[in-house]
């Protein structure tokens, strides 16, 4: 008997939360160093990353780029630099204590906050769910006719994943930051904690062998 082919489209969605943060520091310096020796150049990075060790041990610090000033000439004894460090925080329920170790600095500014998250295992169980349902629909569609399900000519699966926005704290001490929390993105929870979530849906495409039952 020869098959024909029902074409079904089925979606599943799940909403996932940062797994880690980046964030963004700017520090100023009267001394000038490059690469890890960045790290321990001045009294101000020392200290800020002795204190967000105390809370964080785990931490990552890295010297992102450092850009300089001089009245007397390139790297003179003049010279100033503004290091950016980038601070990633795994921690996610310290991430606001660390924030406030930062903006606690007179030569420091806290610049943005990049959350990143681990997406490929909730993609896996929701495209799963999606094909779950794709074979009930086929079934109870062709069950009407009486006709059944007697294999798979393709199948394809496509992913949304919103594009994430940062939180920029616009150099603001934290309790400003705070007080004027409508400016960052809706779904951080500014608090005791600061945290993100995002939407993530997947979709399946499935082409089903389908025949009229004996």
């Amino acid at each position: 008997m020869e098959n024909g082919v029902l074409k079904v489209q089925e979606s599943a969605e799940t909403e996932i939360e940062a797994s880690r943060a980046f964030v963004m520091i700017q520090v100023k310096s009267e001394k000038v160093a490059f690469g890890n020796a960045a790290l321990s150049a001045s009294a101000e990075i020392k200290s800020i990353i002795e204190k967000i060790k105390l809370v964080d041990d785990s931490i990552e610090v890295d010297t992102e780029s450092v850009s300089t000033e001089s009245g007397s000439g390139l790297l003179g004894k003049n010279s100033s630099a503004l290091y950016t460090l980038k601070l990633t925080v795994s921690a996610l329920e310290k991430l606001g204590r660390i924030l406030g170790i930062c903006s606690e600095g007179k030569n420091i500014t806290v610049r943005s906050v990049h959350w990143d998250y681990d997406e490929d295992e909730p993609k896996l169980e929701l495209i799963k769910e999606a094909m779950k349902k794709a074979k009930h629909k086929a079934d109870e569609m062709m069950s009407v006719i009486n006709y059944e399900v007697v294999g798979i000519r393709s199948v394809s699966d496509s992913y949304q994943m919103p594009q994430h926005r940062d939180m920029v704290l616009h150099a603001m001490p934290m309790a400003a930051s705070m007080k004027r929390s409508k400016s960052a993105p809706p779904n951080v929870d500014i608090g005791t904690e600061f945290k993100s979530k995002k939407k993530i849906s997947a979709m399946c495409n499935v082409e089903f062998l389908v025949s009229e039952k004996a």
